[in-house]
């Protein structure tokens, strides 16, 4: 299998559709995005050793790609998030956050290797957030997408202290 095309050399590059569009474009930079923060997601993944926390990280993983799907064919109803995956993160904010104290604190990254990786991923959601609200200004998107999004920074901020 061949994996290069040459088709992007011109600074354009196909959505799941097949149309052609410019590498700028904000669809493009949110994808880029999305997928470097499921990549970030891997490492911790493959760095955390309770299954249960790298079977819930996959299950982003997973939602991740259909955001990302959803983003690239935004007219199509195949990639729309249902509102459980919204619940579900939610839930386990909760869990995960139940003990940490009641005021909030500034956190300086870097008490250990994996905590300061949870805060890469999660500054990377963030600014997947950021791309995706500006994908919304030109094509209407899955609000629960973006529910989504703001969650999930959120759930890594609480994931880094419970490691």
């Amino acid at each position: 299998m061949r994996v290069y095309s040459g088709s992007g050399d011109n600074g354009e590059t196909s959505t799941l559709k097949g149309n052609r569009i410019s590498k700028n474009d904000a669809l493009i930079h949110f994808e880029g995005a999305a997928d470097e923060l499921n990549s970030q997601l891997g490492l911790v993944k493959a760095m955390i050793t309770d299954q249960n926390k790298r079977d819930f990280i996959e299950g982003i993983q997973k939602a991740l790609m259909v955001i990302m799907a959803h983003v690239s064919d935004p007219f199509s109803t195949q990639y729309l998030l249902p509102q459980n995956e919204i619940t579900v993160l939610e839930k386990e904010i909760d869990r995960l956050s139940e003990d940490l104290p009641e005021e909030f604190q500034f956190v300086l990254p870097g008490k250990n290797v994996l905590e300061a990786q949870i805060h890469i991923a999660r500054t990377t959601a963030r600014r997947a957030e950021r791309m995706f609200t500006a994908v919304n200004e030109a094509y209407p998107l899955c609000k629960n997408a973006l529910a989504y999004l703001n969650r999930l920074s959120d759930y890594l901020f609480v994931l880094s202290q419970n490691v």
